[in-house]
């Protein structure tokens, strides 16, 4: 029966309506331009202009927000308008190390400069390789070279000569053999003594032949070392020639370079490290001969990669600054990678072979980072804070890091740190690292904190329909019609659960066009209607509503009793919602209390079970001071109670039950029925002030859902906090059953109207005698109280006498 004390709710109160009127177009084709901006998150905004736009590298910036917010649709759309307007970061390239192949060294060029260092070097080697053999090759050089080679041999001649000469005048004769000079004793014809004419001499006279030998042979000695020493002169003067002729030849070319880098002092240091190695190797240009085989055999040709660029990091085709996005923040990703080639079966690497990562790409500008793939391994984490740290980025092999045992590697000169990063990641990750990691709060100093929703009035209205035809458009979708931008807008009100604000879970808006546009296309339709986004919002119910309606089958089968009409003594439907990740519904489930003498107080029979969460032993120890403040005041309870959920296998959890628990208490107290074609759902505080709930919508179509399927009275209906009405945006189907007086919604400030809706009868204040009046309910319960306080007084008694 209705209430006499409270009205339900008007149907306009049920749901808010977007009048698609108010839409600047009939069809988004012939909507103004849609510049792309970010949605909302004024206050993310702002944070985020700060952190980026500060010029301390130790302010770093964590976006926190819930997923599928935009966290970082959100970052990107900002950082490529900071960026755009800001100048492109140098080029870095990686040179050969002449002093230590090793360490490879870095330079830093202007934007594409690397590409044309790279292309002066390989022309640089080319015109080498013509014309250092040229130089060998022509008359001037073989002139020369023969002129000091004729002059060693003539003195060559001299010494060899005037040390035959004083062997003669000492008896000897000297013989030039390939293994070196003999010293023979001299006969009188001028040839070597034969070995029989010096075994016939005495012993004296072999003495006196050896004390000759020996001083001919000392002059041999120092005829050698003379000829030794030309030797080397000559080969000095030779070398000396080379190296003048080949710097003369190239000189020229290395003086263009010199003239164009002379404001650069380290590529100036490098092409003088150059100079130098080219006139110590430059026997390797020479053309060598081949040696004639009777089968070919290829040479190993010199490939000159040490005078090679490296062009590491490109910003020649760079507008602005970077914006690096990484989404697979690896360790080779973020901080680049030596590669190695297998030559005869070994790894081998050099600078050619460094390869850049996502930091030294953004080095800078603004590198972007999801938190949680970041930390999902230590390295790259660690790595990341000791680069912000040292303000420079050093490549390592990931493998020696790791302990492993690895084959040669480099150790690249490292390249100065000049950007701001960002990690987007959710707000329960950003206070771990906060507490937990010490060297966090020191880099990243800035929050930006993204909400899940925003204000529905004309301005943000404006800015989210500009933001459907962005997305309509980039997506290549059918052109929006205005009944679906409006039927849009009230779905971002439903899933906000607020009549005044509007989601800003923008992934899924975008899902929910993308399957609009499916159904439009399906039924033929050349735009994007209102009817095909209700037909996608109730497809994607019927993909995930199989077990909401597998229990709610059990209930109408009578398998789980949940009455919806009737009355009953201490019973009392309840609402909980059950969320499967994807799909979340409401369902009622029957609450029963039972009343006794005792001292035990309230008992949670669930909590008993270890099947309630803390919230909901919260609300039922509430429960328990509320009973205690009404009643309590003239002596103590004395009763025992029980609350269960019936037919509840599950975890229990929030204090929104809290409302219908009381409910079933007084009930059984002033041994009152409650209506059964009322549902309610609510916490409260001791005081019984009614308390604003989460998932209302859910619940109150969760009980609709159920009456509709046995058949609408117009008795029926739920009762709801006062403080849960500006989160009404109820289905289109309730507020059509309420319109038509089948379905009822009511509002309730405290336990005190729940009541009398649900018992018809007044709940009664006290007076000014401390009483509450006669024929109320707090009457009646205050009665109970009494009776088993007195039974339990004379019982006592009975057992002292």
């Amino acid at each position: 029966m209705p209430s006499a004390f409270l009205s339900p709710l008007d149907p306009a109160d049920l749901r808010r309506v977007f009048d698609p009127a108010e839409v600047p177009f009939d069809i988004s084709d012939n909507a103004p331009d849609c510049l792309e901006s970010v949605l909302g998150q004024a206050r993310a905004k702002e944070a985020l202009e700060f952190g980026l736009t500060m010029p301390d590298m130790d302010f770093h910036v964590y976006v926190a927000g819930p997923q599928r917010t935009g966290k970082t649709h959100l970052v990107t759309t900002f950082l490529n308008k900071l960026a755009a307007d800001q100048p492109p970061p140098p080029d870095w390239v990686y040179v050969h190390n002449f002093a230590d192949p090793d360490e490879p060294k870095a330079l830093s060029l202007p934007p594409g400069g690397g590409k044309r260092l790279a292309s002066q070097m390989k022309e640089l080697v080319a015109n080498l390789k013509i014309t250092i053999p040229e130089i060998f090759e022509g008359e001037d050089y073989a002139r020369r070279k023969e002129g000091m080679t004729g002059e060693f041999k003539r003195k060559r001649s001299d010494i060899f000569a005037q040390l035959d000469s004083e062997a003669r005048e000492e008896g000897y004769v000297l013989k030039f053999e390939p293994t070196g000079i003999m010293a023979s004793p001299m006969g009188e014809d001028g040839e070597p003594l034969p070995e029989s004419a010096i075994r016939d001499m005495s012993d004296e006279e072999r003495e006196k032949l050896r004390a000759r030998s020996d001083v001919i042979q000392s002059k041999v000695t120092e005829a050698l070392r003379a000829v030794g020493a030309l030797e080397k002169e000559l080969q000095e003067a030779l070398s000396k020639m080379d190296q003048e002729m080949v710097l003369n030849a190239v000189g020229y070319l290395l003086k263009e370079l010199r003239d164009d880098y002379q404001d650069n002092q380290a590529v100036l240091n490098y092409l003088e490290a150059l100079q130098h190695d080219l006139i110590t190797t430059y026997e390797r240009f020479k053309k060598k001969e081949q040696p004639s085989l009777p089968f070919p055999v290829p040479s190993e040709e010199p490939n000159f990669r040490e005078y090679e660029v490296n062009v590491f990091v490109d910003n020649s085709e760079t507008k602005g600054a970077p914006v690096v996005v990484e989404h697979n923040p690896t360790y080779p990703n973020l901080f680049g990678r030596i590669e190695r080639q297998a030559q005869f079966g070994a790894l081998l690497t050099d600078f050619t072979l460094l390869k850049p990562g996502a930091i030294h790409q953004a080095n800078g500008g603004y590198l972007v980072l999801p938190a949680l793939d970041l930390l999902r391994y230590w390295l790259p984490w660690e790595g990341l804070k000791r680069a912000l740290r040292d303000r420079q980025v050093k490549m390592e092999d990931v493998m020696e890091q790791l302990g492993y045992m690895i084959t040669r590697t480099l150790r690249p000169q490292p390249i100065p740190l000049d950007l701001k990063v960002v990690l987007v990641g959710d707000s329960q990750l950003y206070h771990l690292l906060y507490v937990h990691d010490q060297v966090f709060p020191k880099l990243f100093k800035v929050r930006a904190q993204m909400s899940e929703h925003m204000e529905w009035d004309s301005e943000e209205v404006s800015g989210f329909i500009s933001h459907l035809c962005q997305i309509a458009h980039k997506k290549e979708l059918l052109p929006l019609h205005r009944g679906a931008v409006a039927r849009l807008i009230e779905r971002a009100a439903e899933m906000a659960g607020d009549r005044e604000r509007l989601t800003l879970r923008l992934a899924d808006l975008e899902d929910l066009l993308k399957e609009s546009n499916y159904h439009a296309h399906k039924a033929g339709s050349d735009k994007l209607r209102g009817q095909d986004v209700d037909s996608a919002i109730a497809a994607r119910r019927r993909r995930g509503s199989m077990m909401q309606e597998r229990l709610q089958e059990a209930v109408t089968r009578g398998f789980i009793k949940v009455a919806s009409d009737g009355e009953a003594l201490g019973q009392v439907n309840g609402l909980a919602v059950y969320d499967l990740g994807d799909y979340a519904f409401g369902k009622p489930s029957r609450i029963s209390a039972s009343v006794g003498l005792g001292k035990d107080g309230v008992t949670n029979i669930d909590r008993e079970a270890d099947l309630s969460g803390p919230f909901h032993n919260k609300g039922v120890l509430i429960i328990a001071g509320f009973l205690r403040e009404r009643f309590a005041r003239f002596g103590p309870l004395t009763l025992t109670a029980s609350l269960v959920f019936e037919q509840s296998y599950g975890m229990i959890d929030g204090d929104s039950a809290s409302l219908a628990e009381v409910l079933a208490l007084m009930s059984q107290l002033a041994n009152v029925p409650l209506r059964q074609d009322l549902a309610i759902t609510g916490s409260m505080d001791q005081h019984g002030a009614a308390q604003a709930i989460g998932g209302v919508n859910l619940k109150v179509e969760g009980f609709f859902r159920l009456c509709e399927e046995r058949g609408l009275t117009g008795q029926q209906g739920v009762v709801i906090p006062a403080s849960n009405l500006k989160n009404l945006m109820l289905h289109p189907d309730v507020v059509a059953a309420a319109s038509e007086g089948k379905f009822a919604v009511y509002t309730v400030e405290t336990v005190d109207q729940a009541m009398e809706l649900f018992t018809g009868m007044p709940a009664g204040e006290r007076g000014e005698d401390g009483k509450f009046p006669e024929g109320t309910l707090n009457h009646l319960a205050e009665a109970e109280l009494e009776r088993m306080r007195q039974v339990v007084k004379d019982l006592s008694g009975k057992d002292k006498d």
